[in-house]
């Protein structure tokens, strides 16, 4: 599969192959893009909330199915990557269906794929010892299932106050049977406390936010002075980014992502919110590598053979890719992007 070249990140391939290239698109914001069928809203760029820009790519639900219209991404000349048009609020029941990975996680994987994950987990867990002590508290915003903040449990030898936030009434429920406080609802419209938390853990969530900044914004609201948050999204930098960059790449996840990151948009984000970035840096994540390769075989018509050979959590493939992405962080910028910001003390 070939490699997008830099100079051709607004081109997208329209057909069932990776190697079909029609070339650059632009269109003006006064324009449709598709008509799906289910409700939707308008999108616009997280950093300057612009609807212009050249396409960067398209598809559509090709992990769960839950619709068969095309949505797309567009390249704000900003840098900001977003989709638009995009789901509106009451279609997120319909793309988070009862079967969403984040639910009853373990349950969905086995014990052995889980013993694969948590390590993967316990890999993260280590990025946010530095910044938590004895009864710190700790929101972990998209929680699922509450499996990571088991995984923060297990590894602290010291109280903690762990506490998640999810929209989905099943997610919740399974987090709180974990014996974790939940806050169900929407991030922007809850009511968290103000100058609360030591940490704030936003994983594979900004990239769902309609509007990111204003999520942030919530966060160092929510932070005490001198907290620290940690974001984790998808890195449109990535090796595999740049491979199946058209229509098929894993971290697009459609119709779930409405904003995509690299390094520098992020951050300017994160500054935007009135935030301190301290460090980022790439994270492994073979999933994407794996999801693509399913994304193209669904594209083709092969949707039950795509879900049982490439599942994401297949460890004939974990290994492989865990690999492929272990090298490339040595060498470059990983399918993953983790920030670390600080709230500034006044």
């Amino acid at each position: 599969m070939a490699l997008s070249s830099a100079t051709n990140d607004g081109a997208i391939g329209r057909g069932p192959s990776p190697e079909d290239d029609p070339g650059p698109a632009t269109r003006s914001p006064a324009r449709g893009t598709a008509r799906p069928d289910l409700a939707v809203e308008p999108g616009a760029c997280a950093l300057c909330d612009k609807r212009g820009g050249s396409l960067f790519a398209s598809g559509p639900d090709f992990e769960y199915d839950t619709t068969r219209s095309e949505f797309r991404f567009w390249r704000c000349p900003c840098g900001g990557v977003y989709l638009d048009p995009r789901p509106a609020a009451e279609a997120l029941p319909r793309i988070y269906p009862s079967n969403y990975y984040a639910y009853e996680f373990a349950q969905k994987l086995g014990p052995f794929v889980m013993r694969f994950k948590r390590l993967a987990e316990r890999a993260k867990v280590d990025t946010y010892r530095p910044f938590v002590a004895a009864h710190a508290r700790v929101l972990d915003v998209g929680c699922g299932d509450g499996h990571l903040l088991a995984e923060l449990r297990g590894a602290c030898d010291f109280p903690l106050e762990l506490e998640g936030v999810d929209f989905s009434p099943v997610a919740a429920e399974a987090a709180e049977r974990a014996g974790f406080k939940v806050h169900q609802g929407r991030v922007e419209t809850l009511e968290l406390p103000a100058r609360a938390f030591d940490l704030i853990i936003m994983n594979q969530l900004i990239e769902h936010m309609p509007d990111p900044l204003a999520v942030l914004r919530v966060m160092k609201r929510a932070l005490r002075p001198g907290g620290h948050l940690l974001i984790e999204t998808p890195n449109i930098e990535s090796l595999d980014a740049r491979l199946f960059r058209r229509r098929y790449w894993g971290g697009y996840h459609l119709p779930r992502h409405f904003h995509l990151f690299d390094r520098r948009t992020l951050a300017q984000l994160v500054e935007r919110a009135g935030l301190a970035v301290v460090v980022r840096r790439p994270l492994v994540c073979p999933q994407f590598w794996i999801i693509s390769l399913h994304n193209w075989l669904a594209s083709l018509g092969r949707r039950e053979l795509a879900a049982r050979l490439f599942s994401p959590f297949n460890p004939l493939w974990l290994a492989p890719f865990t690999l492929v992405e272990l090298v490339q962080q040595r060498l470059w910028w990983t399918s993953n992007l983790q920030l670390v910001a600080r709230n500034p003390v006044a």
